[in-house]
């Protein structure tokens, strides 16, 4: 089921929230149970087979805490139990989204023309994993406890993030359940419904129209012009930030409504001025969770390695060189990115896109470390950043960071690493630079006039750059558990979203051109991951 679809709109939701305005008069536990039974039934409504995926997984996790618990004493016997459920987790996780694809890639590879066939991806299988995962692994070092089964199903499955995140983590999340509910609050219910119609609109009204630009370039058989490869790289840089943006929009608006707060997961990640503020404000829970969980281990395991040799205050010493650099901070980022890459799905362009954000981020931590070394080449490159205004670098900064993301999301969504390599080759101008009245109308590609896509690319950039983001609107209603991202005080007050009439006419007005465009139905992007 779909947000972006009338069945969601005029049946589903409303049965949820009539039903939680109902049972909140019971008690808590009925509450839970309310969201727990109505998120199951939203996850099966797109094929109700998989459901048995989900509640397999839920009852294998759910099990192994209890075993976690169980010999908390005995660490040994604890660790033994939280590694057969990890190991669990990864092969059902490896089986529905690597094996297939891996054995039809090495066949094609191989030139055996072999196909393996297709098996149905479960919708968010990589998220309803990883948050149980974590609950696993911080259940056994005893930073979490554990719930009651009807808690946990629904930390797990609660319908707004169960599809294409956020990743929840339970200490966020279990507190809430805890809370006593009265119904449907009055500000809760305005301030999300604000936030999800507006979300809605970035997607229906947005990131669906710039599709129409960058599907057909990015299916191209004929050979890109540099203008047309640069057209379709920007509309689906654009397109995926407002889809993302607009799904995670709606995916907090939907869980305020029933005064719930999800963590924030998007933060206009263009206006980022590196790459490292890039994944502070882009699926910012997955960044989250992989340095977490998997970069901050293995940077102490090597750093805890390094220590045993060298000695503490020899080894603090070397870190400021460049191979230390290298070994402690630059290998390990770029193992943890390859992960997120590979976590993307199967194929060489995800692990492709994967290294090189893990590159970019090497060379943003480099950059920090040793911009002010006795380097010639890097004081001479400081000395010149030091002449420009500060607002100027700035800008300059995230026209370097937004290109190099651009870049990245070539591989991103490209069908294959070949086709990739041929859309860039296509942007640095290998296929020629055809003048602009050449492709004007082309048809051939399926591209509507290019006037008007051009147009709709410059009028993204503008609302990216230059427009507060929905939280910033929202500020004056604390909409999400950042408090950073949203108290925004210099956000200009007719940005401010308040409960006004003009307001209410704004948003219904939107919601009623959403409405009319839904007729033509498009699933999320992250909704294959």
């Amino acid at each position: 089921m779909l947000f972006n679809s009338y069945l969601f709109l005029f049946a589903f939701l409303p049965v949820a929230l009539v039903g939680y305005e109902l049972v909140s008069k019971v008690n808590r536990k009925a509450v839970v149970v309310w969201l727990g039974l109505c998120s199951l039934a939203f996850y099966a409504w797109w094929q109700p087979s998989l459901l048995l995926i989900l509640v397999g997984s839920i009852t294998l996790n759910y099990l192994a805490a209890e075993l976690i618990v169980r010999y908390g004493a005995n660490r040994a016997v604890a660790r033994r139990w939280l590694y057969v459920a990890i190991a669990c987790n990864l092969l059902l996780l490896g089986y529905y989204k690597y094996l297939v694809p891996s054995l039809n890639a090495v066949s094609q590879m191989a030139g055996l023309h072999q196909h393996w066939g297709d098996i149905v991806l479960p919708l968010g299988i990589s998220f309803f994993t990883l948050t149980q995962v974590a609950f696993l692994i911080d259940l056994y070092k005893g930073s979490a406890e554990q719930q009651g089964l009807s808690s946990y199903v629904l930390f797990v499955t609660f319908f707004p993030h169960l599809i294409a995140g956020p990743i929840l983590h339970h200490r966020e999340m279990m507190p809430q359940f805890q809370k006593e509910r009265f119904g449907v609050n009055q500000e809760d219910f305005a301030v999300g419904l604000t936030w999800f119609v507006m979300g809605l609109g970035k997607k229906v009204l947005i990131a669906d129209t710039l599709a129409m630009t960058a599907n057909p370039i990015f299916q191209a058989s004929t050979r890109l012009p540099i203008g047309m490869a640069w057209l379709g790289a920007l509309a689906f840089t654009l397109q995926l930030y407002f889809d993302f943006s607009g799904y995670s929009d709606m995916a907090l608006g939907l869980a305020r409504m029933f005064s719930i707060d999800l963590p924030l997961n998007f933060n206009s990640p263009s206006k980022a001025a590196s790459m490292i503020e890039v994944w502070q404000r882009w699926h910012m829970t997955l960044g989250h969770y992989i340095f977490t969980y998997v970069y901050s281990p293995v940077q102490k395991r090597v750093l805890h390695r390094r220590y045993q040799r060298l000695g503490w205050a020899m080894a603090r010493q070397e870190r400021t060189k460049p191979v230390v650099f290298l070994s402690v901070v630059a290998l390990p980022l770029m193992f943890t990115m390859f992960l997120a890459g590979v976590w993307h799905g199967a194929g060489l362009h995800f692990m492709i896109f994967g290294l090189l954000h893990g590159f970019y981020l090497s060379v943003n931590h480099g950059w920090r470390q040793f911009r002010r070394t006795t380097t010639p080449g890097a004081a001479a490159v400081d000395r010149f950043l030091r002449l420009l205004r500060p607002g100027v670098r700035h800008v300059a900064a995230i026209g370097v960071t937004f290109l190099c993301n651009v870049v990245s999301l070539v591989f991103f969504r490209s069908d294959s690493l070949m086709r990739a390599l041929e859309m860039l080759g296509a942007m640095v101008g290998l296929n020629g630079t055809a003048p602009h009245g050449a492709f004007l109308n082309a048809g051939a590609i399926g591209v509507p006039v290019v006037a008007d896509a051009v147009k709709q690319v410059l009028a993204g950039l503008f609302i990216v750059w230059a427009l507060p983001n929905t939280q910033q609107i929202l500020t004056r209603f604390r909409p999400s558990l950042e408090r950073g991202a949203w108290n925004q005080s210099d956000v200009p007050t007719i940005f401010r979203w308040a409960p006004t009439t003009a307001w209410a006419i704004g948003v219904g007005g939107l919601l009623f051109v959403c409405l009319v465009y839904l007729r033509a139905l498009s699933t999320f992007l992250y909704f294959q991951f």
